[in-house]
């Protein structure tokens, strides 16, 4: 008996030891792994994360983890470029390994492959390529680095095999870590954490950032509490407030001086403007200076006068000259700290240093809030671009802060004009107009800016529409962006009209027919996040030749949500020898919960069957038969 109490003892023992082994060790990569072609429970799966381990030490505070990946598909190739949150003296290792005659071949990261970005005081970006990447190749990579990391993610966009947490116990080091996803843990025993066989995370349209939904752990740094040593973190939004204003790169050049702007002042208030016509003047003033498209949370440097002098510079570098502009225009002013749509969401129960990504303006102008963002000239006054519209933000002051709402004041709205004649030969001539304004300008104003020139994007634009012959082209207020877009096009249409037998069958939706629905999943556990409402609205009137008929025309449809958050409205009438057509769908709020889904869902599918229904025409004499 006591020999089977031993026994059972040291097997226990045993199970425990092995229990606590890594899952994985760097470079040890089977010939099975390189040669396997599918991942059986996702055969659709480009690349599959085999095994990631990470590991926080308690007795060096290092943090290392371990990741490979098998890649499936050509496409899945995409998954050899990583990107690592860290600090300044992370390291890295990283392999591909490739069958080559039949015998398992690596390649070895090298460190020109590595490259290094400051995102905070303490917090860097790095991006990692790995070497010789193919189909069937599996890459692993290997990083270390000072305590714990800012997030650990079990899910990807890829299906995950295997991924273990290990989080020592420490007495120096409290932290806060937040769970966010769906996808449950297989084990949790306080201390390590495993899931396996995670599904990959599907994203769709009109989502807001997978970074709200994915399965992982947030980590905050609360304190550090050595023998004679303490700091404190984030405990609260306050501290979060009060850290942004100790810092050399915000507080310290918030509260440095505009002299470098005062030739601006002198031009606007020599023009004595109204209040909220001043920050108008000084928003334009300021867009002048061009962004680098570099999205970071601090300033490059103690003044503002080098970037505004260089005329670029990073995000938040303009916004603070735009502050320092209202201030001097007497101006009530504040800078917003948010975390950009692709970077997640801020919580107000769980306050975060690291999520903050950007800085904003809020001017308060006779008790009304603007939020503005000088970074891009195709920006309106109060308009923000869609990567800022992440509904709350933080305004930064010298007491403790406050919470802002980032609501859109402008919508998306664009108005289709056909006016056409459809020949004997089925081809349409004519004019198409088109008016945009909000968010429609904003977007058109940006894409039509990346074109060389107009013949680049007419070029472009015929390409895009198969049979679309453009005669003549014009654009009004491209560079006004107060007043509407206005574009108008003389057009030829071929290939859009059908005829079988003595039936025309003819499709008043042209180039604004709608062909795919956005929502494709049978079930959607996170929100529909349209960002801003919407309006579209066409009025199509085409003329038919002589000796013509319409024999049927689609009946119409009239769709309200009872909350008249969505509608839309397609009706076809005939009036002579015209065929006028009104579809007009609108969107009316920018957010819907899932289970608002399948109703969503189901009136794209109502708009895309009402879009392919032609109408059809007849000779008037077969007509007269009927």
């Amino acid at each position: 008996m006591k020999r089977n109490i031993l026994a059972t003892l040291f097997l226990l023992t045993a199970l425990i030891v092995n229990a606590q082994k890594a899952p994985i060790k760097f470079g040890k990569v089977s010939k099975e792994e390189v040669e396997m072609t599918t991942y059986e429970p996702d055969t659709s799966a480009a690349a599959v994360v085999l095994c990631k381990y990470g590991r926080f030490s308690a007795s060096d505070f290092k943090f290392t983890r371990i990741e490979r990946i098998k890649i499936l598909k050509k496409s899945g190739t995409k998954y050899a470029e990583f990107i690592f949150p860290g600090r300044e003296n992370d390291t890295f290792r990283g392999r591909t390994y490739n069958l080559v005659d039949g015998e398992v071949v690596e390649d070895k990261l090298k460190r020109e492959s590595i490259f290094k970005e400051r995102v905070t005081e303490r917090y860097f970006r790095y991006r990692v390529a790995l070497p010789n990447v193919k189909e069937g190749s599996v890459i692993e990579v290997e990083t270390s680095t000072v305590g714990l990391p800012t997030e650990w993610t079990f899910q990807r966009s890829i299906p995950v095999k295997h991924c273990e947490l290990l989080l020592e116990e420490s007495n120096y080091i409290n932290y806060r870590k937040r769970m966010v996803g769906y996808e449950p843990i297989d084990h949790s025993d306080g201390k390590r954490f495993i899931a396996r066989n995670v599904p990959a995370f599907k994203a769709e349209a009109y989502i807001n950032s997978k970074e709200n939904y994915i399965t992982k752990f947030e980590f905050d740094l609360l304190s550090v509490n050595f023998p004679g040593y303490y700091e404190s973190f984030t405990t609260s939004w306050e501290a979060v407030n009060d850290r942004l204003m100790e810092s050399d790169y915000f507080g310290s050049t918030l509260k440095s001086g505009g002299g470098y702007l005062s030739d601006i002042v002198k031009e606007i208030e020599a023009q004595n403007l109204s209040p909220i016509d001043r920050a108008k003047a000084a928003f334009e003033a300021i867009k002048t200076v061009k962004w680098n498209n570099e999205i970071w949370i601090f300033t490059s440097g103690n003044l503002m006068s080098k970037p505004f002098k260089e005329k670029v510079g990073n995000s938040t570098d303009i916004n603070f000259m735009l502050i320092h502009l209202l201030k001097k225009l007497d101006i009530e002013v504040y800078p917003v700290v948010i975390s950009t749509r692709n970077n997640g969401m801020l919580n107000p129960f769980y306050p975060s240093y690291e999520k903050l990504n950007y800085t904003l303006v809020c001017a308060k102008i006779d008790d009304k809030n603007y939020l503005l963002d000088a970074t891009e000239q195709e920006l309106e006054f109060g308009m923000l671009p869609l990567r800022c519209l992440n509904h709350q933000g933080r305004i930064v002051t010298n007491q403790q802060g406050q919470w802002v709402d980032i609501i859109p004041s402008f919508r998306d709205y664009e108005t289709v004009f056909y006016d056409l004649q459809l020949d004997e030969n089925l081809t349409l001539e004519g004019e198409v107009n088109y008016s945009r304004t909000g968010y429609a300008a904003y977007d058109f104003r940006k894409k039509f800016k990346k074109y060389a020139g107009d013949e680049d994007y007419l070029v472009a634009l015929e390409s895009k529409h198969n049979g679309l012959i453009i005669k003549d082209f014009s654009i009004d207020n491209a560079e006004e962006i107060s007043q509407p877009v206005r574009d108008k096009y003389e057009v030829e249409l071929k290939n859009k009209v059908e005829r079988i037998n003595d039936m025309v069958m003819l499709n008043p939706f042209l180039l604004e027919k709608v062909n795919e629905n956005p929502f494709k999943l049978e079930k959607r556990e996170y929100p529909v996040d349209f960002a801003y409402c919407r309006t579209k609205y066409l009025v199509s009137n085409i003329t038919i030749p002589d000796g013509y008929t319409i024999s049927e025309l689609p009946q119409a449809i009239r769709i309200v949500t009872p909350d008249k958050s969505v509608s839309v409205m397609i009706q076809h009438q005939q009036k002579f020898n015209k065929l006028m057509t009104v579809y007009k769908f609108n969107i009316n709020k920018t957010m819907f919960l899932p289970d608002e889904y399948a109703q969503l869902k189901l009136i794209y599918e109502q708009i895309i069957k009402k879009h392919a229904e032609p109408v059809i025409l007849k000779p008037i004499s077969d007509a007269a038969s009927l």
